[in-house]
């Protein structure tokens, strides 16, 4: 598929969704029966408004809707319809065949992260519970607090073993010095990153707790490269703990499974835990609606 240049052209003559505020000495006397190149400018927030009513529309009508059926619908005229139509089928949120435009592909990805995230952190809980008792420990859900640069627990599956690893709904931990905290580093952009740098404390909470930062950063860049941060004596004494991201369909990290473990246990178990972690990450990901095709860039993190 052709990409769509700065003017919104596109070699399949479609529009990019920048592009949709056509000329009407441009269009032709017969919008829907023509396909010509339209000038545009840059959508505003009425634009906005027209391509969430269309989707609205055709998720009620699978049938399918023309563009004249789709103008009186919307209120609005064909003129001012039809690139927006163009640019939504040119990104494959439409699809245009004998006359009427139906969802496409696109739109029903969307649809489908939409409903997932309204059930995450819900929709990680059988992920969870059957690494817990896989390993026999506690695994945990995490997020980036909002109000501070924190790791907060958001769910938790405990371990049944009367010796675990124990953390509240709500409890917090620096990012610098857990698992979980270290993965939310490693997926921050460069900007966010050199700005925790510079506004935290690096504290020690142990005798063997890192604060030197160059020491930091190396960790960081590691878990970056590996999707996996392992932390021991870290936050507190006699515990491993062990973390990877989770991503939604966009390849943002929303969240990070963490699993905490005895030391005794943790140490000499470490490659088994690191591979569950990561394929439990790797499966909420993927049905959050995450595809994975190479990772050139870090997406900064966004909160839910």
């Amino acid at each position: 598929m052709s990409t769509p240049d700065e003017s919104g052209r596109a070699g399949s003559g479609m529009y990019n969704l920048r592009s949709i505020f056509p000329s009407s000495s441009s269009m032709p006397s017969d919008a829907e029966e023509h396909d010509s190149d339209l000038p545009g400018t840059s959508p505003g927030p009425r634009a906005t408004a027209r391509i969430v009513q269309v989707l609205r529309i055709l998720a009620e009508q699978p049938e399918g809707a023309t563009l004249t059926q789709l103008s009186g619908l919307c209120a609005t005229p064909k003129t001012s319809l039809l690139a927006l139509l163009r640019a939504l089928t040119f990104e494959q949120y439409l699809v245009h065949q004998d006359g009427k435009y139906t969802l496409g592909v696109e739109a029903f990805k969307l649809g489908a992260a939409i409903v997932a995230q309204r059930r995450f952190p819900e929709l990680a809980r059988p992920v969870m519970k059957r690494i817990a008792l896989e390993a026999g420990e506690t695994v945990l859900i995490g997020q980036l607090a909002s109000d501070r640069p924190s790791l907060v627990y958001v769910m938790t599956e405990e371990s049944r073993k009367a010796i675990r690893f124990i953390a509240g709904l709500g409890e917090r931990r620096e990012l610098y010095s857990s698992s979980g905290g270290r993965v939310l580093l490693a997926n921050m952009s460069a900007e966010q990153r050199e700005h925790y740098f510079k506004s935290v404390k690096f504290v020690a909470h142990t005798p063997f707790t890192v604060t030197n930062k160059r020491e930091i950063r190396r960790m960081i860049n590691e878990a970056e490269e590996t999707d996996i941060a392992v932390t021991v004596d870290q936050s507190s004494i006699d515990v491993v703990g062990f973390a990877s991201p989770i991503r939604d369909e966009t390849g943002s990290v929303i969240a990070v499974l963490v699993m905490g473990t005895p030391s005794s246990r943790g140490i000499p178990q470490m490659d088994r835990f690191k591979a569950l972690i990561h394929e439990g990450a790797n499966e909420i990901s993927a049905a959050l609606g995450y595809r994975p095709a190479g990772r050139p860039v870090p997406p900064s993190i966004r909160h839910l």
